[in-house]
C-alpha cells in the first residue's frame, strides 16, 4: 500500500511531494522523505528547493492536524486514529518539554502527525507551533534532500545489491544451520 501512495504522489512531482508532506501532516501513513529522496536523487529541481517545497507542505498540514487535534478534541482524534499511542506519548512530551517537544519531533523520524494532533489537544500556542515547525522541519528536509542528491542513485543501487547479497546469505546460512541441525538430531536417533 505505502509503494502504491508513494507512486501515486510521484508521478505529480513537486506537486505530488507538495502534497504527500501535507497529508503526512495529520492523516497519511507515508512519510515525505521517501518521495523527497527520489525527486532530490533525479534531480527534478535543486534539493534545497525540493526540500522547502516539502517544509512548507508539512507546516501546512501540521496546521490542519493542530487544528484538528484543538478544534476536535480527543473524540475527533480517537475515531481518526484509534489506538495511536503516539497521540498519548506527544501529549506526554508536551506536559513535559513544551516547546522542545515540537523540536525532537520536527527533526526526528517521530510521525508528525502525533505532534500536530497532540499539540492542538494540548492547546498549545499555535504561532510557536507554526513558528518553530518550519525551520526544524525545514532543515530536516534539507538534510534529507541534498544527503539523497549527494549520495546520488549509484550508491542507492550498489545498497540494494548488498543488501540483497547479504539477504540471499543470511537465508543460506539459517537453511544450513537448519540441515545441519536435522542431520546431528538423525544421527543421535
Amino acid at each position: 500500500m505505502l509503494d502504491s501512495l508513494k507512486e501515486f504522489f510521484k508521478q505529480y512531482g513537486t506537486t505530488g511531494l507538495f502534497f504527500n508532506a501535507f497529508f503526512d501532516g495529520f492523516i497519511l501513513p507515508l512519510p515525505p522523505d521517501f518521495l523527497l529522496s527520489t525527486l532530490a536523487i533525479q534531480n527534478i529541481l535543486n534539493p534545497t528547493i525540493l526540500a522547502m517545497v516539502c517544509s512548507i507542505g508539512s507546516v501546512i498540514g501540521g496546521c490542519i492536524g493542530y487544528c484538528i487535534g484543538r478544534f476536535g478534541g480527543r473524540k475527533i482524534v480517537d475515531k481518526i486514529f484509534p489506538n495511536l499511542i503516539f497521540i498519548d506519548k506527544a501529549e506526554v512530551l508536551f506536559k513535559k518539554y513544551g516547546v522542545w517537544a515540537i523540536v525532537i519531533d520536527a527533526f526526528t523520524p517521530i510521525p508528525y502527525k502525533a505532534l500536530t494532533l497532540g499539540s492542538g489537544l494540548m492547546k498549545f500556542n499555535p504561532i510557536l507551533f507554526a513558528c518553530v515547525s518550519f525551520p526544524v522541519r525545514s532543515l530536516r528536509y534539507i538534510l534529507v534532500a541534498n544527503s539523497a542528491s549527494i549520495i546520488g542513485e549509484q550508491l542507492r543501487l550498489q545498497f540494494e545489491k548488498t543488501i540483497l547479497l547479504m539477504a540471499v546469505f543470511l537465508v543460506i546460512v539459517i537453511s544450513l544451520g537448519f540441515v545441519i541441525k536435522d542431520k546431528l538430531v538423525n544421527n543421535k536417533a
